[in-house]
């Protein structure tokens, strides 16, 4: 808590030399449907995810940005608030919350962002850290040549609204090459994340130590991507977990993608496959918007399609579908209509 609030502070003197003011917000209002389950009851629901931005330009160098955001202030990788429920499932609560609060500074080669911060390394999906979670802590990024950068981070994680769980500190490499006709990224990187027991909210392994190596990496080529998120916990599996679980350390997403949103009329296509065994992410960090009982433990795909109807939105469909890996038979569908608009 004292550290959230010197954070605040930070910001809040920042401010006071503003010469620059920038306002952005969004809207997604989507459909889900989930009715072919296994071991899980049908929902269907109209669901509202909103957020609103203010960039403060303090000068060239420095900035501050806030953010405040529907979901559940608890559970802050919840962003969604239920409008409308048709089946007979718990509403949930409608809270709205401040989900970043940060200062931006740069000089030269480097820059570094401070407060509650958002997830700014290099991933392919969202596999390993739901970027709806905004830690709190510092994020640091050194430009070691063109088209090369180092990037550094130490935060915690939130439990609940304002409270803390554990410590997470990662370093990652960042290099694209260009060859012929195609682009390739490289990011290898390495997590330490030193658990923490007794939280209130985020309970899913975050009383557990763990490490992992991870890669993520792309090839694209046009319009078209193909990529790679691939990791391990080197961390011994608690004796805690059950012994079926021992093994259980490796998750990966493969992704084909192609097209873009830049311009109006056009789509952008996705297909992604998921694996991620037991103990290869932070249960609590990890994202849960394919799956919906779990976010490890579980195979899968997700495939999605979105149509660029103006500068300022786009209408897309989604389905997934995902099983238990190891354990008791639970299987998750979800389709899901949505449209997106950017003011």
């Amino acid at each position: 808590m004292k550290n959230a609030f010197l954070l605040m502070l930070l910001n809040f003197f920042g401010v006071q030399g503003l010469q620059a003011f920038e306002v952005s917000s969004s809207a997604i209002l989507r459909y889900e449907n989930e009715t072919d389950q296994v071991n899980l009851t049908p929902r269907k629901r109209v669901r509202l995810i909103a957020s609103v931005a203010a960039t403060h330009h303090v000068n060239k160098r420095l900035s501050v940005v806030s953010q405040v955001r529907t979901g559940l202030k608890n559970r802050q990788n919840v962003p969604a608030v239920t409008l409308y429920q048709k089946t007979n499932n718990p509403s949930g609560d409608k809270d709205i919350f401040i989900s970043q609060l940060y200062t931006r500074f740069s000089l030269n080669n480097l820059s570094a962002t401070l407060g509650k911060i958002p997830w700014q390394s290099k991933q392919i999906s969202d596999l390993f850290w739901d970027r709806h979670l905004n830690p709190i802590g510092l994020h640091l990024e050194y430009s070691l040549a063109q088209r090369q950068k180092l990037v550094f981070a130490t935060f915690n994680p939130l439990d609940g609204q304002t409270n803390t769980v554990g410590h997470m500190s990662l370093i990652q490499y960042q290099t694209v090459l260009a060859v012929d006709n195609a682009l390739i990224t490289l990011s290898p990187w390495f997590v330490d994340y030193t658990g923490e027991v007794g939280a209130n909210f985020a309970t899913g392994d975050t009383q557990f130590d763990n490490r992992f190596l991870r890669f993520s990496g792309s090839i694209k080529l046009d319009d078209v991507r193909f990529g790679l998120d691939l990791g391990w916990s080197i961390h011994d599996v608690p004796n805690e977990l059950h012994e079926e679980f021992s093994k259980e350390r490796q998750s990966y997403v493969i992704e084909f993608r192609k097209g873009s949103l830049s311009k109006v009329g056009h789509y952008l296509t996705e297909l992604k496959y998921i694996y991620a065994e037991r103990f290869s992410v932070v249960t609590e960090f990890a994202q849960n918007a394919s799956s919906r009982f779990a976010t490890s433990n579980y195979k899968g795909w997700d495939f999605r399609i979105r149509y660029k109807l103006t500068s300022k939105q786009w209408l897309g469909a989604r389905i997934s579908q995902t099983k238990r890996l190891v354990g008791e038979p639970e299987q998750s569908v979800r389709f899901r209509i949505e449209t997106k608009l950017s003011f």
